[in-house]
């Protein structure tokens, strides 16, 4: 009688494609790309253009984190906007 066990579906889990790593750091690459794109066609448009497209990609991804981690992203936010209006104040 041979021995099944070695090639039993449940041992032999599939061959991925690309490793996990590898996919995540394409999809980091393409939203890059992306928001680099939307940020140079804003720049075009002129300086409001660019604060709403920034401030689009900083609720994208501060409705994506966590509750606690997004408590301290929005203080983080917070408290980089002051610096800017200190260092730029007039």
């Amino acid at each position: 009688m041979s021995d099944t066990t070695a090639t039993a579906p449940w041992n032999n889990p599939p061959q991925r494609q690309k490793p996990l790593r590898r996919k995540r750091a394409e999809k980091q690459a393409r939203q890059a790309e992306h928001w680099g794109r939307r940020l140079e066609e804003a720049r075009q448009e002129g300086p409001d253009m660019v604060a709403a497209v920034t401030f689009d990609r900083l609720r994208g991804v501060l409705d994506k984190l966590p509750a606690a981690d997004r408590d301290r992203a929005y203080e983080a936010v917070v408290l980089a906007l002051e610096h800017l209006r200190e260092t730029h104040a007039q």
